[in-house]
């Protein structure tokens, strides 16, 4: 009796079937099976098929406005990362996304019509084999378009949830033992020792994963100022340059009771107390020229400010962090790079790595020097919770509205559609956020929950529509769209592999990344990170990621438009 009640209430409001399959699925999507999980997207949509055997009928409009969410906040993570793709700096990467959309799309239309798949399988086998999921919503959005009943149209929908559920588990599975495994085989590399040399190449030293270094970076040490110290009678500017390369700086002076303002011509005199802030190693060998280290707790309890901020200005762009350095043109004194995140993913860096706009640089050193430094670097990041509804608001509008307007080709509307439009809104409103910072923000916590909320939800409620047919699909196609779904996983990452080793002459490293990023899926990046014992491959993997989001989340509505046709 139970049973046929909670079926009963899921059917008058199925609402409410959503909302239990998205937390069915977090569950399901996060079991590993080594370091495999399916993840919560791929969870909810099997969650929202199981419970769709009770014939449950969900919202479109409640379904669309989630995705909405979802497509608006992914263009919008990733349109700086976007943009930069198509500078020069980013053409290599932006090239294997090309190719595995390129080489998916082509293989699922082939195979489509081999096997005699009606379009919606055959958007869903490119959904799948590709793991993107979020392909189904602008496939499904290109089916609402087609001059073909109502009925058709919804039996159309659910194939293409069905053909995505059956084809990604290889499409994930498979990616991680191509790219993790396979592909450094065919390059004949050595992984860790490939990792060593680029990390080398970048100034860049790492520390097993898990374990914490004991080492401080930054510090700062107090002196006095002996008489035969080789600083004593010089300038501050003069003892800072002493040592070429290193970075330490005097921030405070003690002379008698006394803290005195330190300016660049202010002389060290003997029986002076300085404090040195700076790298560790700079102080250590910068220290005995001052005279004799101390322990003065007073004057080494100055406030420290650690802060985050966008990369805006255009004159960091290019040269490397060291070159920054030894150039002068900006007043960096005093302030160190802690940590650099670009696209979402903190990377790794070092002496050669060079900046991009849109990056988030981390900002440590004292309080006035950082707000000092962080004004003439970009947009500072001050902790906040709240969330710039107007740009969400009119950036979904503004996206939708770009795409109603449609070419009549016969019986077909070639269109944009509404999805692909507010995609595009997302990423203008992104790449905008670089170029004007005060406007528009969106904390990343709130981006991350309409990301996965937004997908894991639409996804459920094509599960939930797609349930009824999806027992008969699996008897009738079962085995031979799996297999199908094999060859759409695997050559577009065979395609890309070659083109970027033998054409664009890439690091084999950082194109392990990058083949990771061109097919949008984490999980391998992390197994090639793993294998190769370093962090480094994510300087490959973030603008093809950026850029097949993009890319192969319109290939849902290309390859279903192209199969109706």
């Amino acid at each position: 009796m139970s049973f046929e009640w909670a079926v009963a209430l899921l059917r008058k409001s199925p609402e409410l079937a959503m909302f239990l399959a998205v937390p069915i699925g977090y569950v399901l999507g996060n079991i590993r099976l080594g370091r495999f999980s399916l993840g919560t997207v791929t969870g909810a949509l099997i969650a929202g098929l199981v419970i769709g055997q009770a014939g449950i009928n969900i919202n479109r409009e409640l379904r669309w406005s989630l995705f909405y969410l979802f497509l608006f906040a992914n263009g919008y993570s990733a349109g700086p990362q976007f943009f930069q793709a198509l500078k020069r700096d980013g053409a290599k990467p932006m090239v294997l996304s090309v190719v595995v959309a390129v080489v998916g799309i082509t293989l699922a239309m082939l195979i489509g019509r081999l096997l005699g798949l009606d379009p919606g399988m055959t958007a869903g086998l490119f959904c799948g084999a590709l793991t993107q999921s979020s392909a189904i919503g602008t496939a499904t959005d290109a089916i609402m378009a087609l001059p073909i009943s109502p009925e058709l149209q919804r039996l159309l929908a659910s194939h293409v949830a069905v053909a995505d559920a059956l084809t990604y588990v290889f499409g994930a599975i498979g990616s991680i033992l191509f790219i993790s495994v396979f592909a450094p085989r065919i390059l004949r590399i050595d992984m860790r020792a490939e990792a060593v040399l680029l990390e080398a190449q970048y100034g860049i030293k790492t520390i097993a994963e898990g374990v914490v270094s004991g080492y401080q970076r930054f510090a700062a040490r107090a002196y006095l100022v002996r008489a035969d110290a080789d600083f004593a009678g010089r300038r501050v500017g003069e003892a800072e340059r002493a040592h070429v390369g290193l970075r330490y700086f005097v921030e405070r002076i003690r002379r008698g009771d006394q803290d005195i303002p330190v300016q660049q011509d202010t002389a060290l005199l003997p029986g002076d107390v300085a404090v040195v802030h700076g790298r560790t190693e700079a102080l250590v060998a910068a220290g005995p020229g001052f005279g004799t280290e101390m322990h003065e707790a007073g004057l080494l309890d100055f406030p420290v400010a650690i802060l985050r901020v966008v990369v805006t200005n255009r004159a960091l762009l290019g040269p490397t962090l060291q070159e920054l350095v030894d150039a002068r043109t900006l007043e960096l004194r005093s302030v160190g790079l802690r940590t650099l995140t670009r696209g979402g993913h903190e990377i790794p860096f070092g002496a050669a790595s060079r900046l991009n706009r849109g990056d988030i640089a981390e900002l440590i050193g004292p309080r006035h020097a950082v707000e000092r430094v962080a004004a003439s670097v970009g947009h500072p990041l001050r902790p906040t919770s709240a969330t710039n509804l107007s740009i969400v608001g009119f950036g979904i509008l503004i996206g939708a509205l770009i795409g109603l307007p449609y070419i009549q080709a016969g019986a077909l509307k070639l269109t944009l559609g509404s999805s692909v439009g507010v995609l595009v809104g997302g990423l203008f409103f992104g790449w905008l956020r670089t170029v004007r910072p005060t406007q528009g923000e969106i904390p990343q916590s709130a981006l991350d929950f309409m990301i996965t909320f937004g997908l894991a939800a639409f996804v459920a409620g094509a599960g939930l529509q797609a349930g009824p047919e999806f027992l008969h699909a699996v008897q009738e196609l079962g085995l031979a769209i799996f297999l199908a779904g094999v060859a759409v996983t695997l050559a577009p990452l065979a395609a890309a592999l070659l083109v970027g080793r033998y054409v664009l002459r890439m690091n084999p490293l950082l194109l392990l990344g990058a083949l990771a990023g061109a097919q949008t899926f984490t999980a391998a990046l992390a197994a090639v990170q793993e294998k190769a014992g370093s962090k480094i491959p994510v300087l490959g993997y973030t603008v093809p990621y950026a850029v097949s989001n993009i890319l192969l989340t319109t290939g849902g509505a290309v390859v279903l438009t192209l199969a109706a046709g």
